[in-house]
């Protein structure tokens, strides 16, 4: 039987981690697959590190990766796709904002034969709560997405993903690392954009979705990325 890796990124995740690492236990062990859970500690100050330690302990298929050069906002959970050990790849925020109950859905349309499956939050079955704000700066990122690069997607920019484990490595590979660290969250968008052009097989699926408190998507705090964004679409054109 195929075993899975969930690989969940965070930063200063005192507060999240263990309950976070027990949710995701219980519902994995619910499946009867063999698993491991991954953390990347992406640089956290807090207590996340010595947290992590003790967990480990309780949890024998938990490991971790600590860095100390962030936080990096998706560079260092780039680079750790290649320490993961399943065939099947979940990609998981910290704060659990989708439903647990979608990781068997996910992995159901792994094993069907798709690449990769992601999540469609704005798709007609979809049950999502988000603040009036963000919704509107991602309904705006995302007109902006299909029209410079013609995805076909209506969410572009969704952490939750699901992968081969060869075919993650291989975007991971096409994507590269950006050590300006100007990318930021747009590197879940092009992960994506590299995956179509790549012409693989992807499922979109409705989620049932609720904002987490620390939602990684601003106007002010994006606006760094645009100039990387452009570079990216002239160099693909």
């Amino acid at each position: 039987m195929k075993g899975v890796s969930v690989i969940i990124p965070g930063y200063n995740e005192e507060h999240a981690v263990s309950n976070t690492v027990s949710v995701v236990h219980k519902i994995m062990s619910s499946l009867g697959r063999p698993f491991e859970i991954f953390v990347v500690d992406d640089g956290s100050a807090d207590s996340t590190p010595e947290i992590l330690k003790k967990l480990a302990k309780k949890y024998k298929n938990l490991r971790y990766k600590s860095y100390s050069d962030g936080p990096s906002r998706r560079e260092n959970l780039a680079k750790s796709f290649k320490l993961l050990k399943g065939e099947d790849i979940l990609l998981l925020d910290m704060d659990l904002s989708l439903n647990p109950r979608h990781f068997a859905e996910m992995l159901y349309w792994l094993d069907g034969g798709f690449d990769m499956v992601i999540i469609n939050r704005y798709h007609k079955n979809s049950n999502i709560k988000r603040h009036p704000k963000r919704f509107v700066i991602s309904k705006v990122y995302n007109a902006f997405i299909r029209l410079l690069f013609h995805t076909g997607f209506k969410d572009n920019i969704c952490g939750f993903k699901a992968f081969k484990r060869n075919v993650i490595l291989n975007l991971v590979g096409q994507a590269g690392i950006d050590n300006s660290r100007k990318r930021s969250v747009f590197w879940d968008t092009q992960i994506l954009i590299h995956a179509v052009r790549s012409k693989l097989r992807i499922k979109e699926i409705p989620a049932t979705w609720t904002e987490g408190k620390s939602s990684a998507l601003s106007f002010k705090k994006e606006m760094s990325m645009f100039p990387y964004i452009l570079k990216f679409w002239w160099r693909l054109r």
